[in-house]
């Protein structure tokens, strides 16, 4: 678990995940920030400094100079996602126009990724779970996939890991899962 920047991001479960988006998270805006992250399994930079240019009614793309890796992936919009998009196109005040989908303080700036900290700071304080970092979004929709049997090429691809062995980082196993495969074994 991740305490003062150190160690890592905290997977979380169904139920944290349920209470931060329907207690936690205050806004459209924070929901479908954190949204993205979750099924698009995205880093916090990728997520903040997303174009509307580059969201079309189905599918995302994270450019290739706002990747980590330095190349360019394109996510489809879940049903899910899109329930979020809607409910911040309605809310959202379009009387200061910006092409990023989360404005800046600044004109033509995006959030920065510092201020979303802040804003996940106070929603998993709200609902009081520690460990939290806007990395654990990415570890939990990478760990969700794995659990439920995606292939890992699979995973790799909408993550945008170069390399499988970077990509096992980020995968949590449980001690019940490692009961389970291990029961597998027989003769």
């Amino acid at each position: 678990m991740k305490i003062n920047r150190q160690g890592q991001a905290k997977v979380l479960t169904e139920q944290e995940l349920h209470d931060l988006f329907t207690i936690g998270l205050l806004t459209p805006r924070d929901r479908l920030l954190f949204g993205i992250c979750l099924y698009t399994g995205c880093r916090i930079g990728e997520a903040c400094s997303l174009a509307w240019a580059d969201v079309t009614t189905d599918a995302m793309t994270f450019r290739i100079e706002k990747t980590k890796t330095k190349s360019s992936r394109t996510v489809a919009i879940t049903p899910a996602l899109q329930v979020l998009f809607d409910e911040y196109r309605q809310q959202q005040c379009f009387r200061f126009s910006s092409s990023y989908v989360f404005r800046g303080k600044r004109v033509g700036s995006h959030l920065h990724p510092s201020m979303a900290h802040k804003i996940l700071k106070a929603a998993t304080d709200r609902i009081e779970v520690r460990g939290v970092s806007t990395h654990s979004f990415r570890r939990t929709a990478l760990t969700m996939m794995c659990r439920k049997g995606i292939n890992l090429r699979v995973i790799q691809k909408i993550s945008g890991h170069k390399n499988l062995n970077v990509l096992s980082h980020y995968l949590e196993v449980s001690e019940q899962e490692k009961e389970q495969a291990l029961s597998t074994i027989s003769f």
